[in-house]
């Protein structure tokens, strides 16, 4: 009886500390994956890294980039000392290592990495600091701190989960599946402003999900948090777009729920709070961009460097910008099998929830309306979102130059998240499938590699 009665003791303790336990898991997985391909990283990504430690080298004597200044020092050795992969004549270098001024570098050795305010990189210098205290390298040091960053995304997009209602269990399958997806990789191992989009779009989600339930103080919140995100990367506004049409869509139908008329309705709707908090999360997030590229102008000291060749903005190019997010929402930086055979897999694991559970809670009859305009709203903003940047580019400059799929990294927790507000998880053995799904991902995703 004693022993029956311990047992029993033990398996209420962990029910009781499930979401606690969950989220030590997370933190733990996010490091572990984090540290295992930073080991294994031989060369530099080609997604900008070098631009990006040139900025991560200096942000603590200089504090901003200037537009037109040139590549330190430190990062044009880094870069012919290591290379860049997979990116034909900018392999390891043995020669100009020894001599790191002896060459001619990319873009007459100027820096774009002064399109960015500083915020990203003095975060990542400050959570770099503790590793670099305990002899990592410099570089290597900035690419660890990509697992705060995961794990602040993993973790809050468990809690949205939780929130919601869905068991841990799932909550827990899906979170390893963020961490252990190509966007991840990508963004998080390697030091680079997209580290910060998974964590945006989980943050994003959170807060608009306790919005939702009532909670007013999320309400102003949600712009500050957005115009923080925004500043680390401009396309991070997009996974609070998301946000934003959430509130709209609630506001909208809780207006014509609770009046008559069009006036009565309209004057409701433009006066919640969920309405002037949407518009808030978008205009500061804009002013404080803009707010940036003024002192950017003010601080330069030359021109910025010529960057291929962009073309004049047509119809066709926001119809072929329609189809860039969204089916590769999973996809990461380059292409699949970039980064081995493990990550087939990977990507169709992240992929088949992403989309299916996007499109399938917004085209459900099964749940309820509130879920349904986070489906509806995740999938219109992910489909919406490139054309919208190409026109703002060309509002701004009359130009078109195409996106990468990577700018709408910070909505694949938004979709994962419809994932788990669809899943039918009344079975017990359903729930422990998810959990066991994201385990086997999260350990695929340990095998990934250069390639």
């Amino acid at each position: 009886m004693d022993e029956a009665a311990n047992r029993t003791t033990r398996t209420s303790w962990v029910r009781q500390r499930g979401d606690l336990l969950a989220v030590l898991a997370l933190i733990i997985a996010s490091f572990v994956f984090v540290a295992d391909q930073v080991a294994e990283h031989e060369m530099l990504s080609p997604i900008d890294e070098y631009q990006y430690i040139g900025y991560y080298a200096d942000v603590a004597d200089k504090g901003v980039v200037r537009q037109g200044s040139q590549m330190p020092y430190y990062a044009r050795k880094y870069m012919v000392c290591h290379g860049v992969r997979a990116v034909a004549g900018m392999e390891k270098n043995p020669a100009a290592c020894k001599k790191p001024n002896s060459i001619d570098y990319v873009i007459a050795g100027g820096t774009t990495a002064d399109l960015y305010a500083p915020f990203y990189f003095i975060t990542t210098r400050v959570m770099a600091q503790p590793f670099i205290w305990a002899g990592v390298d410099f570089v290597d040091a900035g690419r660890m701190a990509g697992g705060f960053w995961l794990s602040l995304g993993a973790v809050f997009l468990f809690l949205t989960l939780r929130r919601a209602r869905v068991p841990v269990t799932v909550a827990l399958g899906l979170g390893l599946v963020l961490v252990g997806s190509l966007p991840a990789y990508w963004g998080t191992t390697y030091i680079s402003t997209d580290a910060t989009a998974l964590a945006s779009g989980s943050v994003a989600a959170w807060l608009t999900l306790r919005a939702l339930d009532g909670k007013r103080w999320t309400l102003l919140i949600l712009p500050v948090v957005a115009t923080f995100a925004t500043l680390c990367k401009l396309q991070n506004l997009i996974a609070f777009g998301a946000a934003a049409l959430v509130l709209l869509v609630a506001a909208a139908i809780g207006a014509t729920k609770e009046h008559r008329g069009f006036g009565a309705r309209a004057k409701a709707f433009l006066l919640d709070r969920r309405t002037l908090s949407a518009v808030a999360v978008v205009g500061a997030s804009v002013l404080a961009q803009g707010g940036w590229l003024a002192i950017r102008s003010a601080l330069a000291v030359g021109p910025s460097p010529a960057l291929g060749v962009p073309v004049p903005l047509v119809f066709e190019n926001l119809v072929v910008e329609t189809g860039n997010f969204f089916p590769a929402i999973a996809q990461g930086a380059m292409v699949t099998w970039a980064t081995g055979a493990e990550s087939l897999p990977v990507y169709l694991v992240g992929t088949t929830l992403a989309i299916g559970g996007a499109a399938g809670l917004a085209m459900s009859k099964g749940v309820t309306a509130q879920h349904r305009v986070i489906g509806f709203s995740t999938v219109l903003v992910t489909v919406l979102a490139a054309p919208a940047l190409a026109i703002a580019l060309g509002a701004v400059s009359g130009l078109y130059t195409p996106f990468p799929s990577r700018y709408g990294n910070s909505m694949f927790p938004w979709a994962l998240i419809c994932a788990g507000l669809l899943m039918d998880t009344e079975r017990r053995w359903a729930r422990y499938l998810v959990l066991a799904l994201g385990a086997a991902t999260w350990a695929l995703s340990l095998m990934l590699g250069e390639a």
